[in-house]
């Protein structure tokens, strides 16, 4: 994120005052990682860039209620991350609990994917781990990567990991029980995991690999 402008409390005092030239920098300067949040969430670039404009909105109405400066990044944060999971939850698939009861009744039983791989010779083509942790991926690579997971799985992924909810939270933002929120994250993480082992395959052979 970008914090080339000072965010103190004389910075915070002239956004709630309205101060025009302020919420221009203010807009400038989040564009960047909040555009990618929206991105993150939402897959239609058109979408998400509405959803963005729609985020920053809230931002100027809602600047008020912002108590100090030190708090700043976390609630603007969470604003758009809010913003975008609205847009989601409008067009998440009514199916998505039927998916989730077929995995939870599959993987009830069996240990943790994240434990069930072992180390394996890179050259023998079996799925090697290790091999992920060498390759320098770029944000546009993770994030195409990120998208490819279905969306049920994708979204409580990014709400764990990458912003920090706790599964009792996200249970209450997508109306799932907490054992579907452990079970959509275990199953997003094998995910990741051999899409980025694909990835980093074919970087490799390539020579595209850092």
């Amino acid at each position: 994120m970008d914090k080339g402008i000072l965010i103190d409390d004389k910075f915070i005092s002239k956004l709630k005052k309205g101060d025009v030239e302020s919420f221009h920098q203010l807009y400038d300067m989040i564009s960047p990682s909040m555009k990618l949040v929206c991105k993150r969430y939402v897959k239609n670039d058109a979408d998400a860039e509405d959803v963005f404009q729609e985020g920053f909105l809230k931002v100027y109405k809602c600047i008020g209620s912002l108590k100090n400066a030190g708090s700043f990044w976390g609630w603007i944060k969470r604003i758009f991350v809010n913003t975008s999971l609205d847009q989601y939850k409008k067009t998440m698939s009514a199916k998505t609990e039927m998916i989730d009861g077929k995995i939870e009744s599959d993987f009830e039983n069996e240990e943790n994917e994240d434990e069930a791989f072992t180390a394996a010779d890179w050259s023998n083509g079996e799925m090697n781990y290790e091999t992920i942790r060498k390759i320098d991926f770029t944000q546009e690579e993770m994030l195409e990567t990120l998208q490819t997971l279905p969306e049920h799985f994708r979204v409580v992924f990014q709400l764990f990991v990458i912003d920090d909810y706790k599964h009792h939270e996200i249970a209450e933002i997508l109306s799932i029980n907490e054992k579907t929120s452990k079970t959509r994250l275990l199953r997003a993480r094998g995910m990741l995991k051999k899409e980025l082992y694909q990835l980093a395959i074919r970087k490799v052979n390539d020579g595209r690999a850092r």
